[in-house]
């Protein structure tokens, strides 16, 4: 961690100016550094704030400020006599300019960029081996570095026991469950309440669109697979949509603002959820894929756009089928497939159910504990003295 000292400072009507021994300029509005003082009676030991932040006055100025030898900023505030003392690390890792920002992004995440990924992935299929991510934090890590920078996984030799799926989504987080339990079965039976237990090939898509929130990650456990066919097909839905949205902005428009739903309905459940097939983040990057040709609903939008939307809902579809996009493996039994739901949609080839047996067990998870868990590993193993 670099270390910083503040060589000057000035007081300003509304800002604390601090200039740095690098040179460096920052600038601190009154009101942020009052929300964020560190002392005992605004912060709560456990890390949480006590102060309301509706409370604090906007026009709170300091009566006082002194620059201490340890190389702190110490403020006794106007309106009510408070005390708040920051030190320099606290004020330089709080630097609000946009080069410090975006610097703070890239070192706080703790984590390896995304990589968007076709038919052509040089990686291969990423793998692990489930003994040595069981026992090893540095595997584990390696691991899950795999699953947030791909979007999917695939662990080896996990055991052959029914409770194995739910055991290695504890490595990292726990088990979403869901109306089918803390885990399902799919098997191929005659007369399938979910296509998924039948033997036909399936589109690529993401799973439980229909939920709120979707799971973020599913894990497939196979328990047996000796017929022909069957093989798993991934898809970056991130790289597809971002080539989408290049080639096609106005279709890739429609499919980010205009919301559909998707169902669920057996005998005992009802579930649905109104959202776009593709989700945008603060700043209108791709963050979530939900495209199920089996859940979606009859589209509810103004007659006039129903041409467009479905020329762009059958464009990305196709781009989606495209095998240039694709990546495709077979499972073995004790091969465990983990996929971020809202990231990488997945599929399969037909396969001959008369000719063997395919059985999998699967269960769902979510992405923050995955994250929670890598970030914990990454701080002991990189920055032991990692300080916010």
């Amino acid at each position: 961690m670099e270390q910083y000292h503040i060589v000057t400072y000035s007081a300003g009507e509304d800002i604390l100016t601090i200039n740095w021994s690098d040179g460096h300029i920052s600038s601190y509005y009154y009101i942020y550094l009052r929300d964020n003082c560190p002392s005992v009676e605004n912060i709560h030991e456990n890390g949480q704030k006590i102060t309301e932040t509706a409370d604090i006055d906007p026009l709170i100025k300091p009566a006082v400020v002194t620059l201490l030898q340890e190389n702190h900023i110490n403020i006794i505030w106007e309106q009510d006599g408070h005390h708040s003392q920051f030190s320099a690390r606290w004020l330089r890792n709080h630097c609000l300019s946009r080069q410090e920002i975006e610097k703070r992004e890239s070192r706080n995440s703790l984590l390896e960029p995304v990589e968007l990924w076709d038919g052509t992935l040089n990686i291969g299929v990423p793998l692990a081996d489930y003994h040595q991510v069981s026992t090893d934090e540095i595997s584990l890590t390696v691991w899950l570095e795999y699953i947030r920078r791909y979007g999917f996984a695939v662990l080896n030799d996990v055991p052959l026991i029914t409770s194995a799926v739910c055991e290695v989504a504890r490595l990292f987080g726990y088990v979403r469950e869901t109306n089918y339990g803390r885990s399902f079965q799919e098997r191929t039976v005659l007369r399938p309440g979910n296509l998924a237990c039948s033997s036909r090939a399936l589109s690529p898509r993401t799973e439980n669109p229909y939920r709120n929130p979707t799971p973020t990650l599913q894990l497939l456990h196979c328990m047996q697979n000796s017929v022909q066919g069957g093989d798993v097909i991934v898809v970056d839905g991130f790289k597809v949509a971002s080539d989408f949205r290049k080639r096609y902005p106005e279709l890739f428009e429609l499919l980010s603002s205009i919301p559909v739903s998707f169902r669920f309905r057996d005998s005992g459940h009802w579930i649905e959820r109104k959202t776009t097939i593709i989700g945008l983040g603060p700043e209108k990057e791709i963050c979530a894929i939900r495209f199920n040709n089996r859940s979606i609903q009859p589209f509810e939008i103004e007659g006039h756009l129903i041409p467009q939307f479905y020329k762009a809902y059958q464009t990305f579809s196709r781009m989606l089928e495209d095998e240039n996009y694709q990546v495709k493996f077979k499972m073995k039994p004790g091969d465990l497939f983990i996929a971020d739901n809202e990231r990488v949609l997945h599929g399969r080839t037909s396969f001959n159910s008369k000719e063997g047996k395919r059985y999998l067990q699967g269960t769902y998870a979510d992405r923050d504990g995955l994250l929670s868990k890598l970030r914990m590993l990454k701080i002991a193993q990189t920055y032991p003295s990692y300080e916010d």
